[in-house]
């Protein structure tokens, strides 16, 4: 039986026709090149293996790789600390591209900051407080900074100066700092100008409701003859406060000189004020009233007061005094300014 199948098997390799005896021929040089191809891939996997150069992947490759993938992941944690943490470097001062915040907070560096080495050599981080960029300066790092802080650095938050951004004034301080300044500068515009005397008085601005009444003569299919319908409304109208005197001072008088403005630099009436009493030779003025808001001149709106409250809402320390509600104080308030020559 067997014969009879070795015999079947001849005939049948016998009788196969040209077209598949190459076929036959095809795929074994298919099949070899599929052996070289799967040699060359492997050799090259080797080469890429191999991380000792010996023509070889062995346990050697093995501890490089790892402390190749190790590093990789060390690298990364560094990465995702210096996102997260945000330190601030000496270099960073002058690389001409980092920004002061307006807000400064003063503290002894954390925890979390002390105890990673991607901070080694920081003075200070970043933090955003609902949408508020804070700049935290590490208390034995102040002078490396190169700022002043009014009236010390004794307190925990600071505002940015509006006229001087080196100088941070703490916001328990903040208003009335700027309000005594800008008072002074006014006293000097005064004394430079060559006044006699002058007077600033802070008063405040406040709506009054006016309920007023007026009879209306109807006309018109809808009114029978002249029909009389009483009707009343109410207006709103801006008074000020009596206000108290924030400087009086008497002066000798001389010929003016140009002061220098600093807070009131941009004021359109201080600055016509300058103009007419140093160039106005023929007709000199003699004296002038003035109205200055002090919003101009503060360098800080309710907007961004009310963003520093939530700010410090959010990192739970809140002070004492709510910012936003000295801000709207601020908005308020005017300096009434009365000047004599």
């Amino acid at each position: 039986m067997a014969d009879k199948k070795l015999i079947n098997l001849k005939g049948l390799a016998s009788g196969l026709s040209e077209k598949a005896k190459s076929g036959f021929e095809t795929a074994k040089e298919n099949v070899a090149k599929a052996r070289e191809t799967v040699s060359a891939s492997a050799d090259s996997l080797i080469r890429s293996l191999d991380q000792t150069g010996d023509g070889k992947f062995d346990l050697e490759d093995i501890a490089e790789l790892k402390r190749q993938l190790q590093e990789k992941q060390r690298q990364e944690k560094l990465s995702r600390d210096l996102d997260a943490l945000n330190p601030i470097f000496p270099q960073n001062l002058s690389d001409g591209v980092f920004l002061l915040s307006k807000m400064i907070r003063l503290a002894e560096i954390d925890k979390k900051h002390a105890s990673n080495i991607i901070c080694e050599g920081s003075i200070g981080h970043e933090t955003l407080a609902k949408d508020l960029r804070i700049v935290t300066v590490y208390l034995d790092k102040v002078n490396e900074w190169g700022l002043s802080f009014y009236p010390d650095n004794n307190q925990e938050f600071y505002y940015m100066n509006p006229v001087n951004p080196q100088q941070y004034i703490a916001i328990d301080y903040f208003f009335d700092y700027l309000r005594q300044a800008r008072v002074g500068e006014l006293q000097r515009i005064a004394q430079d100008l060559g006044a006699s005397y002058f007077k600033v008085t802070i008063k405040e601005q406040k709506k009054t409701l006016h309920k007023k009444s007026e009879s209306a003569l109807l006309s018109g299919k809808a009114a029978a003859g002249n029909a009389k319908a009483q009707g009343s409304y109410s207006s709103a109208a801006d008074e000020l406060s009596a206000g108290e005197i924030a400087a009086e001072t008497s002066f000798e008088g001389h010929a003016p000189i140009r002061p220098q403005l600093v807070f009131f630099k941009n004021e359109p009436q201080i600055k016509a004020l300058v103009e007419m009493r140093l160039e106005n030779k023929e007709n000199a003025i003699t004296e002038q009233h003035l109205f200055l808001k002090c919003t101009h001149s503060s360098g800080i709106t309710e907007k961004v007061a009310a963003n520093l409250d939530a700010a410090f809402s959010a990192m739970k320390c809140a002070g004492n005094t709510s910012f936003s509600s000295e801000a709207q104080n601020e908005v308020r308030q005017v300096f009434e300014y009365d000047i004599k020559f």
